[in-house]
């Protein structure tokens, strides 16, 4: 597995000044790659490691914990720390979140966060109500490592034509097969063991929230199929930086890194980095 997610990572050498990328739970470095490449031809070094225990197996993936997973996070920025002058954090969902919380670990080092689809909740509109009920069964540890959520369409993805691919992927993928494929496109299952994850970590984030005072811009998607729009919000509105813009993107679902408005993710993106 380490081989695997050695050979994953993305490692771009650029200029003085860094990006740390943090790809979203139970996702892959690949959903990145499009944003690295365009920070890389902006001037900057990226890097974005494969997270904890992702891009193998469903039994693998139901071991990682969100403490591994920011150690891993912390390392990274650590290491890109002490070769640039500056380095900032661009995460997707749940990395978007870890990027908050590194900086409230280290206020005086990273100089900017770009919080792509923050999710503290999934509310989005085709999120299945039933969903609601999941907080019942995950502090059980035996119905929390035995559920296993099948990934549904429209899979964060407004492009019709990458959602094709990718769905012909994840409406046949068994659990028990481990398929080269996630590597490219992430897990077809959401753990319970996951989710409970999040939201551990979640609570963990909001409490951070009022003294974090990084420059941040928030980019989410008004139509945002997995986590509602009220999450960016909920941020913007909490978070203690002066210096904060949140941006609504109109022809994107939850993957805003690879979907429709992937251009305007970058060049946005770009624009607040050069001006820290």
């Amino acid at each position: 597995m380490e081989q695997t997610q050695e050979k994953l990572k993305i490692f771009l050498k650029g200029g003085k000044n860094a990006v740390l990328l943090i790809h979203g739970i139970t996702g892959t470095p690949s959903e990145m790659r499009y944003l690295a490449k365009s920070f890389n031809k902006a001037g900057y070094t990226v890097l974005c490691n494969t997270l904890p225990h992702h891009c193998s197996s469903l039994k693998e993936l139901k071991r990682a914990t969100w403490q591994e997973i920011a150690d891993l996070c912390i390392e990274d920025f650590k290491a890109l720390k002490k070769e640039h002058e500056k380095v900032s954090i661009a995460g997707l969902s749940m990395g978007a979140l870890m990027g908050i919380h590194i900086a409230s670990k280290f206020p005086a080092e990273v100089s900017g966060i770009i919080a792509l689809a923050p999710t503290l909740i999934y509310d989005g509109w085709a999120v299945h109500k039933g969903q609601a009920l999941l907080p019942l069964a995950w502090h059980i540890p035996y119905f929390r490592n035995r559920i296993d959520i099948r990934e549904n369409a429209p899979y964060g993805l407004k492009d019709e034509n990458l959602r094709g691919a990718i769905q012909a992927f994840y409406s046949k993928a068994e659990k028990t097969s481990q398929n080269e494929k996630v590597v490219m496109f992430g897990s077809p299952f959401f753990p319970l063991a996951s989710l409970y994850q999040h939201h551990r970590f979640c609570k963990v984030v909001k409490r951070q929230l009022r003294a974090v005072k990084t420059p941040i811009l928030i980019l989410h998607a008004k139509e945002d199929d997995m986590t509602s729009l009220k999450n960016a919000k909920y941020v913007f509105n909490n978070i203690g930086s002066s210096d904060k813009t949140l941006i609504v993107l109109e022809n994107s679902y939850h993957m805003i890194t690879i979907d429709n408005d992937k251009e305007r993710v970058a060049g946005e993106a770009i624009k607040f980095m050069a001006r820290l």
